[in-house]
């Protein structure tokens, strides 16, 4: 995977056209408002449709990687806490996030032949992973099974995904640090190595404790111990792609 410059261009596009938006506002500058509103909404959605299917972005962009991780969860842009307030303030009952049923119907063409509506909302409401360096094809691959269990509301899988998706980066970091000895063949026999030993090489203080709790919480429903619902699938799935992506910046890649 290679970093995509239109992404990282758009993404702070995007930041210029918020800035615009919520400029014009103040200033009562109608004209500038709907044009600048109008620009806004159309690259945001863009971005959002152009990040559906993706498990994970190589962003070495900074503030790009920010953008991207604001519009793919709840958090929003300055303009999309605007939006809602003036949708909440004439009655229309929509979300900044919500696609209309045209674009529904053809990216559930494009996604997926039965059941599109909802699998492609459900995939909507999660983000990709984001990080500096080329992710891993097994993080990529686990990730993009999150995103899919999800969306088809298969839930508990989902939530003990997220820790293979941890795993899976934990053993990325080691080999790109050379935090263990390879063997002859230039591989590393992880299996030898207890979970805690290679927690404890890429992580410490607060993320330690961070990681080995979320951990801890994913095991649960692996060991079979509990089962989830939606909500706890997708703040599970956001907190791991949070830890990892401080797993990577920390370990400086």
């Amino acid at each position: 995977m290679s970093p995509d410059p239109s992404l990282r261009d758009d993404a702070l596009r995007l930041a210029e056209l918020d800035q615009g938006v919520v400029r014009a506002f103040v200033e009562s500058d109608t004209e500038a408002f709907g044009h600048t509103l109008g620009a806004y909404m159309d690259l945001r959605k863009n971005l959002k449709i152009r990040l559906l299917d993706a498990s994970a972005v190589q962003l070495e962009d900074a503030d790009a990687s920010a953008i991207l991780r604001k519009i793919t969860t709840g958090e929003g842009l300055p303009s999309d806490k605007l939006i809602e307030k003036l949708l909440a303030h004439s009655g229309e009952e929509i979300s900044v996030d919500e696609f209309d049923g045209e674009e529904i119907w053809q990216l559930g063409e494009e996604h997926f032949f039965s059941g599109y509506r909802d699998y492609i909302l459900g995939l909507a409401e999660l983000r990709p992973l984001i990080l500096r360096v080329a992710v891993p094809e097994p993080v990529t691959r686990l990730t993009r099974q999150v995103k899919s269990c999800y969306a088809f509301e298969q839930y508990d899988a989902a939530y003990a995904l997220c820790r293979m998706v941890i795993e899976g980066s934990v053993r990325d970091i080691c080999v790109r640090r050379r935090l263990l000895p390879d063997l002859a063949d230039n591989a590393v026999l992880f299996e030898k190595y207890q979970w805690s030993k290679l927690r404890d090489k890429v992580s410490s203080g607060p993320l330690w404790e961070r990681l080995r709790t979320l951990y801890a919480d994913l095991s649960t429903v692996i060991h079979s111990r509990r089962s989830v619902v939606k909500e706890e699938a997708r703040s599970a799935f956001e907190e791991t792609l949070q830890v990892v992506e401080q797993l990577y910046a920390e370990n400086g890649l």
